[in-house]
């Protein structure tokens, strides 16, 4: 079989040629921008066993995310924690969808409507608690970022742009929230660091002291983080 990957060149990416797998199994090489195509072919091909692995592991990965069916009992995460559904008839005056006493509430008539409205309420609160925990870290690290938006963003978790802007998928909701703490100082970081260098996890480390179990946790569960 075949191995098809996409090439993301990057004019700040200087020497280093990295790789990496999307949750959907699409293999993605890093490279500098002047990078020679034979180059990065024998890079891939020196990595083809790994490649091959990862890409399986996501195929199994995908195959355990059964698609929601919005029924009652079915469990949603909040903040890393679990919480159920529960259908209620309209009549009862329910919101479409709320969170009450550590459950969901959906309307019946709403049922069709399931992913939207969780997608919207979890995009809601992402913007108010993500937004607290910006204001929380920035005054402590004393980097002030230019805004927050709360993307749709499916296998990026957050991102700070070059005018230093904050972008953070509505998904990271669902993670627990030493989780969340951990993107929101990385991205922050980048404000001061645009890259990966150990100056930067060095800033990121002073505020998160577990930042890589953190990560670690992020890359084994980030594909549950879907609904």
């Amino acid at each position: 079989m075949e191995l098809n990957y996409t090439i993301a060149r990057s004019k700040k990416r200087k020497k280093t040629i990295s790789l990496q797998v999307k949750a959907d199994g699409t293999a993605v090489v890093c490279a500098p921008h002047r990078t020679p195509i034979p180059e990065i072919d024998k890079f891939v091909r020196e990595k083809e066993s790994w490649l091959w692995r990862k890409i399986r592991e996501n195929g199994e990965r995908q195959k355990e995310i059964k698609a929601k069916e919005y029924v009652t009992g079915e469990i949603f995460f909040f903040l890393g924690e679990p919480h159920p559904l529960r259908i209620e008839a309209a009549a009862l005056g329910c919101d479409k969808l709320a969170f009450l006493c550590g459950q969901f509430v959906l309307a019946s008539d709403k049922v069709l409507q399931g992913r939207e409205l969780f997608v919207d309420w979890y995009r809601k609160s992402a913007q108010e608690y993500i937004g607290e925990r910006v204001d929380h870290f920035s005054q402590a690290l004393n980097l002030i970022p230019r805004g927050i938006r709360i993307s749709n963003a499916r296998h990026r978790w957050g991102s700070c742009s070059q005018d230093n802007h904050l972008h953070f998928s509505w998904r990271l909701i669902m993670a627990p929230r030493p989780v969340i703490d951990y993107l929101v100082v990385h991205e922050l970081a980048h404000m001061k660091e645009k890259n990966h260098s150990e100056r930067f996890w060095g800033l990121v480390g002073k505020t998160i002291a577990d930042y890589k179990k953190q990560r670690i946790w992020l890359k084994d569960n980030g594909h549950t983080l879907d609904i």
